[in-house]
């Protein structure tokens, strides 16, 4: 009787388990399929996404080329006067007057200081004295050939007669020979001292120091009772305000600033089209007034071998007084295009092995790498010499990804090709 009973329970819990598997392992598949399907759809959804985009034309945006037009060249410069001149001292002195100060507006020929030169006063004084001495030596040595002129011929008409003798005949003519050049040394003692007395008269008025044409006086350098050196550019310990040394340089300086002038040296590219009457602007950073017209006055006519420049003066005029010599200035040229030409962004040239090139959507839409030459650079934009026409559709940003032949969807770009 046990045994029949325990045989039920115990097939009860075969069941039971049998029941509890198939339960966990339905419900892992379940689980599993859950899990597996999505990542199989996923992937299968991946791999055609990627094939799409392996078959699909990539997009580019595209321009066209704008015909090269007139660009600003901007260089920096400095003003300078159209006239500076430092006055040095021509004679050796004092400073007895100072007439002038910086700043001043003054004439040609107004008077900006005197010198006292004793010394060349009393040179002066001992050179006319000797020019008199040697003028009354002179008037002496003239006497004695009228006398020995007049002796002279009396012995020559005793001569004549037989009265005297020979002898005396030759020394009256000897005599006068001498009266002669004893004439011709005083006379030329006379010039010389009359040329030292000159020199000195010419020393002495260099102890006026004039203006030599009209402007302002930007440096001063000396002051009443400084010791001056005929000729020295350093005429005194004070320092000088527009120095750039620190140091004295000459008496005054004087500029004139109703016109001023720029130097500016202009990159060779740029340099066939910057001509004698060129317009240009001038402005000084800082100043938002407008900005002051000046034209080119002349150019080197030369390349700097060393820079690769052309040398340019900017003449500019300045009556109001506007701009001031030393003023850091930028020089803005109206640069205008030589030849054909055509200006495309500068991200649309390609520079790697196979040269200089743009990427061109022709045909169909293909891709194609074209040569081309540059020009003028410009930043955002680049000037094409040769290898354009103007109808091209460009690839303004293309990727190294693209290749020649190579399909694509083109979009017009609203941008322009920064010209």
């Amino acid at each position: 009787m046990s045994d029949s009973g325990s045989r039920p329970a115990s097939r009860a819990r075969t069941r039971t388990v049998i029941v509890v598997g198939i339960g966990a392992l339905v419900l892992f598949l379940v689980l599993l399929l859950i899990g597996v399907l999505p990542r199989v759809r996923n992937q299968r959804e991946l791999a055609v996404a990627a094939q799409t985009v392996r078959t699909a034309a990539p997009e580019v945006y595209v321009i066209r080329p704008e015909p090269a037009s007139g660009a600003d060249l901007s260089l920096a410069a400095t003003t300078q006067a159209s006239q500076d001149s430092i006055i040095y001292a021509r004679t050796s002195g004092y400073l007895s007057k100072r007439y002038v100060d910086i700043g001043d507006t003054v004439k040609a020929g107004q008077l900006l200081a005197e010198i006292a030169s004793p010394e060349i006063d009393q040179q002066l004084r001992q050179g006319e004295a000797d020019l008199r001495q040697s003028e009354r030596n002179l008037d002496l040595q003239k006497a004695n050939l009228d006398l020995a002129r007049a002796t002279m011929g009396r012995y020559e008409a005793a001569d004549a007669e037989g009265a005297v003798a020979k002898q005396a005949v030759d020394q009256s003519v000897a005599a006068y020979r001498t009266a002669q050049a004893a004439v011709a040394a005083a006379e030329a003692n006379v010039h010389s001292n009359g040329a030292n007395v000159r020199r000195l008269q010419e020393l002495t008025s260099w102890q006026r120091v004039q203006a030599p044409f009209g402007g302002a006086v930007i440096q001063r350098n000396v002051d009443v009772g400084a010791l001056i050196t005929a000729g020295s550019p350093v005429n005194n310990t004070a320092v000088a305000p527009s120095s750039v040394t620190g140091g004295a340089n000459g008496l005054f300086e004087i500029a004139q600033i109703d016109s001023l002038r720029v130097f500016v040296n202009i990159p060779q590219a740029y340099a066939p089209n910057v001509t004698v009457g060129l317009p240009v602007q001038i402005a000084v950073r800082g100043q938002l007034g407008q900005p002051v017209m000046g034209k080119v006055t002349r150019t080197a006519s030369a390349i700097d071998p060393g820079t690769r420049t052309l040398l340019t003066q900017v003449d500019i005029p300045n009556q109001s007084h506007r701009l001031l010599p030393g003023m850091f200035v930028y020089v803005t040229f109206k640069i205008a295009p030589s030849g054909t030409r055509w200006r495309v962004p500068a991200t649309a040239v390609i520079f790697n092995a196979q040269g200089t090139r743009v990427a061109i959507v022709g045909a169909g839409d293909t891709l194609h790498f074209q040569p081309v030459v540059l020009g003028r650079d410009f930043g955002t934009s680049i000037d094409v010499q040769a290898g354009l026409q103007g109808h091209e559709t460009i690839v303004t940003q293309p990727t190294v990804s693209l290749q020649e032949g190579q399909r694509v969807t083109p979009i017009e770009s609203k941008s322009s090709s920064g010209g």
